[in-house]
């Protein structure tokens, strides 16, 4: 199967998607010994040889896990304050310096979160234009109202006069919501309930993408292939 130039060396792990660009364009690159600068050419694995800075670069064994994170843990895997990272949570199975967390959590939510060391999945998985779906569940401080689920639903104003995008609203209880939105600001869905006069009292990303928790425990990571995956 044909690829990209850069997408190639992306999966080889050589450096960002950015920095391959810039790379290939300064000509550091090889395709069956010419030096190519166009980034878009189209290669294929097996067939032809590519070098990148003088090195034929091998194919980056891609790994992908779902981890079902608990409360008090930010979402790094290095932090120098010394506070509880997501990096403690990965079993010992699991590369640390390989795999990288897609998108982030609040240090008191809980809930989905997937690492891997694909660059270019979490360069997709978290750019704006690809409007992700990231369904949560809420419990709520007050009661809330067909108002402030039509107003979700719309959009809210933030104190920022930030107006998120449009969301998906399910009633569970008058207290409890699946909240799901297409964004990543940060602490988006705390913000989008302090705007309708409510505050959010426990929250859980329980879906992200087609990826779900089913049938998983809090604590617990489950790897998966990049067939799971829909995008």
């Amino acid at each position: 199967m044909k690829l990209r130039l850069e997408k190639y060396l992306v999966e080889c792990g050589v450096a960002s998607r950015r920095k391959i660009k810039k790379a290939i364009a300064e000509g550091r690159a090889t395709v069956n010994g010419l030096v190519e600068v166009n980034d878009a050419t189209e290669v294929e694995w097996g067939v032809d040889v590519i070098t990148f800075d003088g090195i034929v670069p091998q194919k980056k064994e891609m790994k992908y896990y779902i981890l079902y994170k608990v409360a008090g843990y930010i979402t790094a895997m290095e932090d120098m304050h010394n506070r509880a990272i997501v990096a403690e949570l990965l079993p010992d199975f699991v590369d640390k310096k390989s795999v990288s967390p897609v998108g982030r959590l609040d240090k008191d939510t809980e809930g989905l979160l997937l690492f891997t060391s694909d660059g270019d999945l979490s360069y997709t998985m978290t750019h704006p234009d690809k409007k992700m779906e990231k369904t949560y569940y809420v419990e709520l401080d007050r009661e809330i109202s067909e108002e402030a689920i039509s107003a979700l639903e719309s959009g809210v104003k933030f104190d920022t006069d930030y107006v998120s995008l449009p969301s998906k609203v399910e009633y569970l209880t008058p207290k409890s919501i699946h909240l799901t939105i297409t964004e990543g600001k940060y602490r988006q869905v705390k913000k989008m309930l302090k705007a309708v006069k409510n505050k959010v009292t426990y929250l859980k990303r329980v879906q992200f993408g087609n990826l779900t928790l089913d049938g998983m425990k809090p604590g617990e990571i489950r790897e998966i292939s990049r067939d799971d995956i829909h995008i």
